[in-house]
Parts: C-alpha cells; structure tokens; sequence
C-alpha cells in the first residue's frame, strides 16, 4: 500500500510501484480525499496570503501590467504595486486604459522617492514590504529588486523576479576600464545582480535567451520558469486600431493618406534613430513620387535629440519628420517611451536597436510588447532581426542588415510598394499571435506559478538561518552584547549565508562593539557590511552615531542623510540627523528634524525630549506640545510627560491647562514633589495677576 502525504510525493514514488498498483490508488477514495485535502489547504494559504506585491521603480508596458491584474483577480488576492514616484501619472493612464475597456483594476499603486544617484531604489521599501508573503520584482539589476531580496532573507517571503533584462551589464562590450578591469558600477551591479538571482525562489523568463542567461548565471534550472508573453487581443485588433488612426491622425494634423514609418525607441543613438532618418532621406532621394506622401515620425525623449534634430534640418527634411512629446500634455494617454497606445497613426513601424559600437556598451532597449501590440493592430514591422521579437518577426516579414541604410530604405519601398504581400504577411501573422500569445493562457500559467510559491513553505535551511539572525537581533535589542556576539560567531560558521545576511551579521557586530563602546571596531565592522551591502540604512545610522559620539558633527551629517536617503521612514536616522544639526548649532535644520523624528514613532522618547530641550532654548513650543499630548494619547499615565506638557503650557501662558496637568499627576502619585512645586508656581503667578 502507498504511503505518500501529498500528490507530488505520489508522483515521484510511482516508479516504485507496478503500472496497476498504481492505476488502482489514483482511483482510489483515499487518493480523491488526498485532493480535497490538498485543495483547502491551497485555499487556506491563499486567503492567509492576502496580499501580493509587485515592485516595479519604472512601471513595466501596460500589457504586463495587465496581467498582473489578471493575475491578481485569479488569485482572489489584494495586489499591491511599488513603483517610482514619478510613475504616478503613467499607473493613472493605465488605469483610465481599463475603465474605459470596462476591465475592473485590482492594483493599488503605492509611489515611493528614491536616491539621486540611482532612480532604482525605492526610499523604505523594505518597510513596506514586511507583511508580505509573495513578492514579484521587475529586473535583476534594480535596487528595488535587491531590496525584495533582502526582505526575501530576513521575512522568509517568497520572492519572484520577472525578467526584463536578461543580458547581465557585465556581459557587453565597453563594460571594463582601459586596463581591463571592471568599471565601478559595472562591479557594484554583478553584486546586486548576482545576489537578487542568488535568492529569487523563481526567474520567471519569457523567451529562451533570458532561460539561457539565468542559466549560464548560475540560476538552477528548477528555479527558472519559461513562460511565453501574452497579448490582449481585445485591446489591440486591427478594428480598434483602425478607429485609433482617424482620430490620432486628426487630432494630431497628420493626412490620412500619407504613408507613416514610427521609428520604435527613444532619441538614443542605440535605438538606430539616426540610421532611420538617413535611410529615410535615402528613400525620398531614390524615389520623388514620394515626396510628400511618406513621413517618419518619432515619439520619444533621448541624449541624441538634439543631434538627431540638427541632422533632420541639414538634410532638408522638416517637412517630412515628426517628433511627439510623450510627455507632452497633448498625449496624455503615452506611457512614458511605450507607444502602444498611439501606434495606430503609423502603417508600419521600424525596429532597429543596434549593437555596440566601437567598444561602447549599449543599453538594453526592450521593445518587444510594443512590437507586438503593432502586429496584433495590423501594423507591419520592418525589423533588423535584433533580439527575440525581431527573430520572431524575420519567420514572416524581410529584415533588413543592421547599420545599413541602404538595406533599410529598400524595404522601406518594398513596405510601401508591395500592399498585396504585406497584407497576407499581416494575416499570417494574426493567426501566429493568436496561437503563440493568448492572454488568457499566460495569465493562468503565471497565477499557477504564483500559487505554488505561496502554498509552499521556505526551505527549513533558509528558514533555520533568518530565525538564527532574527534572535541575534533580539539579543541586541534586549542589550545582551557579548552573548549576541557569540552567537554571531556560530552564524558565521554556516555554509548558505548570502551576501545580504553576512552584511547584516557585521552591522550587528557593529552595534555590539558600539554599544560596548569599542568605537574603532564598530567603524570597522560598518564599514565591511557596506562593502557587501552598500544600501543599508542601520549601517549608515551607525555610523553617524560614532561620529555624534566623537564630537565630528561634520561627519555625522551625511552618514545621517544618507540613512534618511534610505530609509525615510526609520525615526532613529532623522532624529540622529536632529542631533548632528544641533551639534552644529544649526538649530532650526534640528527643530525640523527632530519634529519629523517624534511624527515617524510616536513614542520615542528620546526624540521627545530632545524636542522640548530646543523648544525651550528656540522659544518654540507649538511642535513639543503637539507631540506632547499625541504621546499622552497612548501613554496616559506617563508622569514625566504630564510634568513636561505642563511646564510647556506654563511657558506659554496656559495656567489653568498646567494647574489642571498637576492635578492629573497628584491623582496618580499624592506625593509627587515636582508636581506640588508648580502648582505652588502657578498659583503664586495667579496672585500676582490679580488686581491689589
């Protein structure tokens, strides 16, 4: 008889078994309650999941994006998406996208700020993420990703990385120094990279060159999960596109019945814009009849906008270019640099991102979901076969060679030319989308693999390692120095520690020797966890409070800012900053400071109390007194504070408040002297008021 406890043990014990043995269980009673077993106990995980997060700092195209809302619906889940602050109005345009299609939205959009140096941080992210059970970053080279991962470690979270940029930075050409080391961001960027796909539980891919990548990586192949993308065929169609066309070619003032090549990308020299405007020029030289029927249009920002402008205008050209603002307040409705929405103005759409040139690494320009919704709305590509979409494309349609303009121009004439072979390439390839990229499909074979994450539980290795750093962490807290230090010590013996959990073992090492007040070691034992992990916040805090220790105010300051940087919503990096300030004597940049500090907690009460201390030497008091009674609302019965509101509403003239205060305090403590003290006060200034 088997004895197996689930139906994948079941599985793979089933060669042990003869063929009818085995047929007998499957029809079994036993193996039909096993499935309804295993089928609540998916539900139970499910409604105790309750929320998913989806991290993305710029937004990903709204046909990801709708299918993460797809997702998030199948699983009966609240979704939650983490983007850049700037990204607002782009998450909006998306959402107008849906009601006006009658599609309910199940995302709420969360904007966060990020650091100057790398818009891929998001400020306190790792804050929010500490309640969730699964999470789905976008990118394995963005900081938002590396802090999932370290959420990942330190939560036991289940963390999925959606692929979008499958070559790693390090791998192109121009990415070392002349004498052939790597660049400091490129090193910095192998770290984070190598650490976020070290600790994904999935790399969800979409083609077979990202598979093979996270391979090559180092990414065990259980880990990598190929899914195909998928297109709403609803929302892209070559009837609506056909609608979109009158419009956008009205309210934009273009003809109906020029011919419009859409270069696809940015204003980048990687894009190929400046080839397509030199083939262009070539195709109007070669051809007048089309002078004045065939235009080339560009949507898009980019370095290279001026030069690609200069050179519109040398060649005589004006008239025949247009360039749309996607941030513009006339195309309200473009997602950033994705213009799938806009697409229908064009009859055919150039593909052209080339390769590094002269030893210049290029950046990673994905268009493939906007290649894809102009296929599915009727419009034909002309592509140079890069990347996978436009191998995808060169099955049905001629590609061009690319960095030649003369290969391109020629298919740009036989684009307009040959109507009669274009339409039965576009028919082939409406039948193609259908088969290879249907929506729902996609959307079901993603939530079953969101689903399986969050039913299962966290290796007992993984999970054994973030409970051992976790009571470290409580040793600290509880201000057991020397045994957490010990402890530390075993931790460190263990064989699995990631980079981020070694990081955060010698930030706790630093706390210790601090605290002990060994200065040097703890500078030392910071300094090695920002070596491994450069984004953490306690290091950062740490740091500053040696220095506000060490009298070195103008040290201080930064290492302060940097943590508010980091974690703007940590009290102890604001307040540490309040002090830095104060040190300085740069009182007012400390009242602000240490007031922000009281708002983020509202019971530290060493922020508190150095509040009231500059309130009363800055003559200040409506801050203090307003924290002041927000503390009284959760600590009634807290003496000293009663006292310290008291002696503040004295200050300001408010008798009968403090007298009433006093009276509170003797209600909880008859014998308190500082109490009887400044009633005596308050009443021998009452006397004093009135009239002889």
């Amino acid at each position: 008889m088997m004895k197996c406890c689930s139906i994948e043990s079941i599985l793979k014990a089933a060669k042990m078994y003869e063929p009818q043995i085995f047929h007998e269980y499957l029809e079994s009673d036993k193996f039909a309650a096993l499935i309804k077993i295993q089928e609540l106990h998916e539900k139970a995980a499910l409604t105790k999941a309750k929320k998913v997060a989806f991290i993305a700092p710029q937004l990903p195209h709204p046909c990801e994006l709708e299918i993460w809302n797809q997702c998030v619906k199948k699983l009966g889940v609240e979704g939650s998406l983490y983007t850049h602050i700037s990204e607002e109005r782009n998450f909006i345009q998306f959402a107008k996208l849906l009601h006006n299609s009658n599609t309910p939205i199940y995302l709420t959009c969360y904007t966060l700020d990020s650091m100057n140096e790398n818009k891929t941080f998001l400020s306190g992210l790792e804050k929010e993420l500490e309640d969730f059970q699964l999470i789905i970053a976008l990118g394995e080279n963005s900081l938002a990703s590396y802090q999932a991962a370290k959420v990942k470690r330190s939560h036991l979270s289940r963390l999925i990385i959606w692929q979008n940029s499958p070559r790693p930075p390090h791998a192109n050409i121009g990415a070392r120094s002349p004498n052939g080391s790597p660049l400091p961001n490129i090193a910095r960027e192998r770290t984070v990279r190598k650490e976020v796909l070290k600790n994904s539980d999935v790399v969800l891919c979409f083609d077979k060159d990202g598979a093979t990548w996270s391979y090559l990586e180092d990414v065990s192949s259980q880990r990598i999960r190929r899914v195909s993308r998928g297109i709403n065929s609803q929302r892209y169609s070559s009837e609506i596109s056909s609608l979109r066309r009158l419009e956008l070619r009205a309210s934009l003032g273009l003809p109906e019945t020029d011919f419009i090549f859409f270069h696809l990308g940015p204003l980048e020299i990687e894009s190929g814009a400046l080839d397509s405007v030199f083939a262009f020029k070539n195709l109007l030289q070669s051809n007048p009849l089309f002078q004045g029927k065939a235009r080339l249009c560009f949507c898009g920002t980019g370095s290279a906008g001026a030069d690609i402008r200069q050179s519109i205008v040398e060649l005589g050209l004006d008239d025949h270019v247009y360039f749309l603002n996607p941030n513009g307040e006339g195309l309200k409705e473009i997602h950033g640099n994705q213009f799938s929405s806009i697409i229908a103005l064009c009859d055919a759409v150039i593909h052209a991102p080339i390769a590094p040139v002269n030893g210049n690494a290029t950046k990673h320009l994905d268009s493939t979901y906007d290649v894809m919704c102009a296929l599915a709305s009727d419009i034909i590509i002309i592509s140079n076969g890069n990347n996978w979409i436009g191998e995808w494309v060169s099955r049905f349609y001629k590609t061009f060679s690319a960095g030649s303009i003369h290969s391109l121009a020629r298919l740009m004439q036989e684009t307009i030319e040959k109507q009669d072979k274009v339409t039965n390439v576009k028919n082939a390839i409406k039948k193609a989308l259908l088969n290879e990229f249907p929506f729902e499909k996609n959307c079901n074979e993603i939530s079953e693999i969101f689903k399986s994450l969050i039913i299962t539980l966290p290796t007992v290795e993984i999970e054994n390692t973030s409970k051992l750093i976790a009571q470290i962490e409580e040793m600290v807290i509880a201000k057991q120095y020397i045994d957490a230090i010990n402890l530390i010590s075993q931790a460190f013996q263990k064989t699995n520690l990631s980079v981020i959990q070694q990081a955060t073992l010698f930030r706790l090492i630093g706390d210790c020797f601090t605290k002990l007040g060994d200065l040097d070691n703890g500078v030392s034992n910071y300094s090695k966890a920002l070596e491994l992990d450069p984004y953490c916040a306690k290091c950062f805090i740490g740091l500053g409070t040696i220095a506000l220790q060490r009298n070195n105010y103008n040290i201080a300051v930064p290492q302060f800012q940097k943590a508010v940087s980091l974690a703007p919503n940590d009290d102890m990096a604001s307040l540490g900053l309040g002090l830095a300030f104060e040190g300085l004597n740069e009182l007012k940049q400390a009242l602000s400071w240490t007031v922000r500090a009281c708002h983020l907690k509202a019971d530290n009460t060493v922020a508190i109390f150095n509040l009231v201390k500059l309130s009363f030497e800055m003559e200040q008091f409506v801050d203090a007194e307003r924290v002041l009674i927000r503390y009284l609302g959760l600590h009634p019965n807290d003496v000293n504070m009663i006292y310290t509101l008291g002696t503040i509403e004295l200050k300001t003239g408010k008798n009968d408040i403090a007298l009433q205060l006093m009276e509170n305090i003797l209600t909880l403590d008859p014998m308190n002297s500082r109490a009887h003290s400044l009633i005596q006060q308050i009443q021998k200034q009452d006397t004093m008021k009135k009239p002889a």
